[in-house]
């Protein structure tokens, strides 16, 4: 089952030791020399197919990881249990054993997001050496493989914080690249998002290959070069705002107001709040489901915490996202319906399940409009805009959380320092993204981890909050063999903050 690619998509692919060329094909026929083992060298046979057909590859395979980065990162994050009712490693793991190489979720966003990138790195290859696409045709291209890089790359460093991660790539798949630290790393992001964007505004007006319609179908037109600029904006917005909150302050914070002028977007609106990019899935043969949904999996429970913010109950966020069965007598999110009541699993109990992805069709946000705005809440604050801040936050209240007779839930209104503000902002955003993997970045960005343990439960249960998923056992025994400096985290190197 993909739900459970712990092994198989985490840790099979080294960033270290990336395949030759994985080309991520989802079943896709292609047109090689040897289609039962392409190659570089053969797709040049037919470099126009086999390139749009990689690109494809590109994005089916940050799709596939989304549901293990959901999991993973709403255990992180205290957002859900993942309660695997005969394997307790899936909450012992990221809850208590965290610091561990080979506990479970220990490694998440590693090996298969730099098989990614390795992906993206061989296509590139052919198509900077072809003839048989337009310098236009070759700019679309590198733009939208420039983005999925840098955003499989934020993944990356969103895992690892303090750890930093590799940003090097070259032809030598099987070559040790040094692991740099976590402000390097959103700088190389940062940077490559730029590269992205000049490449799309020399890409004309259409590309040669197709993009799925999770670029299309969700009120944003971004399956042209125009519009894929804006999603790629977004990302940059995105990283930039993190890059703030690390440190950069005001200039980051500019750079991703800055950014934000060239998305979609618009202020908050029940209607709008949803529009961006996702990804998505269907049950054709061949193609993928969205294993963190509800009928994806059984085995995704809110983590009480979540249940227990102050007014929460009465928020929309709330009834939208989460079955509510035994609090609310089945009331709240009518997509959802459950005879399950309460589960218990390595010490802990949960009550609710997560309606955020109802169906294991139901497609998952890369990015859309109610983030847009709590970025925006978020820079314009510290760049100096403290009005225009409250007003971002109170459309996504209204908008949100107000939208369908209920009362958002709040801790400061018209925030008067940078702490209250921080506290409101925190809570708006794991409303307005729960289950959009945001929770735990968010904390610890900004300090606040602690917060996140104080559940009696889970205190009593020896569980401590991850300050960053570990590197993967394999990762930190390939360095070994070479004789190369153990990074933070790996048995001999330095220990995770």
């Amino acid at each position: 089952m993909r739900h459970f690619e712990r092994i198989s998509t985490m840790r099979r692919t080294l960033a270290s030791l990336a395949m030759a060329c994985s080309l991520a094909l989802a079943g896709c026929n292609i047109d090689l020399t040897n289609p039962n083992n392409p190659t570089p060298g053969g797709a040049l046979s037919n470099p126009r197919a086999a390139t749009s057909r990689m690109i494809v590859g590109v994005l089916a395979t940050y799709r596939d990881n989304e549901a293990v980065r959901i999991r993973a990162f709403g255990s992180f994050g205290r957002e859900t249990y993942f309660m695997f009712i005969t394997d307790g490693r899936f909450i012992t793991g990221p809850y208590r054993d965290w610091k561990q190489n080979n506990a479970f979720e220990a490694g998440t966003q590693w090996g298969a997001r730099y098989g990614n990138y390795r992906n993206a790195f061989e296509a590139m290859k052919i198509i900077d050496a072809t003839t048989a696409l337009t310098d236009a045709e070759k700019s679309g291209a590198r733009g939208v493989l420039k983005t999925f890089i840098a955003l499989d790359m934020l993944h990356v460093i969103e895992a690892r914080g303090a750890i930093g991660a590799v940003v090097d790539m070259t032809d030598d798949a099987n070559a040790v690249q040094p692991v740099v630290s976590q402000d390097s790393v959103y700088a190389w992001i940062s940077a490559k998002l730029d590269e992205a964007a000049t490449d799309l505004a020399a890409a004309g007006t259409s590309f040669y290959f197709p993009l799925h319609s999770g670029f299309s179908a969700f009120g944003v037109a971004a399956n042209t070069p125009a519009g894929f600029t804006q999603f790629n904006r977004a990302i940059k917005a995105r990283v930039e705002v993190d890059r703030g909150s690390l440190g950069c302050g005001a200039t980051c914070y500019n750079a991703a107001l800055t950014a934000l002028t060239g998305t979609w977007i618009a202020d908050l609106t029940a209607g709008n709040r949803d529009a961006g990019v996702y990804t998505v899935y269907s049950t054709a043969a061949g193609d993928a489901l969205n294993t963190a949904s509800f009928t994806g999996s059984r085995d995704f429970w809110v983590h009480p915490s979540i249940d227990s913010i102050a007014g929460v109950g009465a928020d929309d966020r709330y009834h939208r996202k989460v079955d509510q069965a035994t609090e609310f007598g089945g009331a709240g999110n009518d997509l959802c319906v459950t005879t399950d009541t309460v589960r218990s699993e390595s010490g802990v109990t949960a009550r609710n399940r997560p309606c955020v992805y109802a169906t294991n069709t139901t497609s998952i946000p890369i990015v859309r409009n109610e983030e847009l705005i709590l970025l925006r809440a978020e820079a314009r604050w510290f760049a100096g805009n403290t009005a225009g801040a409250i007003t971002d936050l109170g459309l996504v209240r209204t908008n949100s959380g107000s939208t369908n007779g209920g009362t958002s839930a709040v801790a400061f209104a018209a925030p008067a320092t940078a702490d209250e503000f921080t506290t409101e902002l925190l809570l708006q955003r794991t409303l307005s993204l729960f289950e959009e993997g945001m929770r735990w970045v968010d904390y610890r960005r900004f300090g606040r981890l602690a917060q996140l343990g104080t559940l009696p439960q889970d205190v009593a249960a020896g569980f401590t909050v991850a300050t960053a998923s570990v590197l993967p056992n394999q990762e930190c025994d390939a360095r070994s063999r070479v004789g190369a400096t153990a990074p933070m985290s790996c048995p001999s190197g330095p220990a995770v903050p």
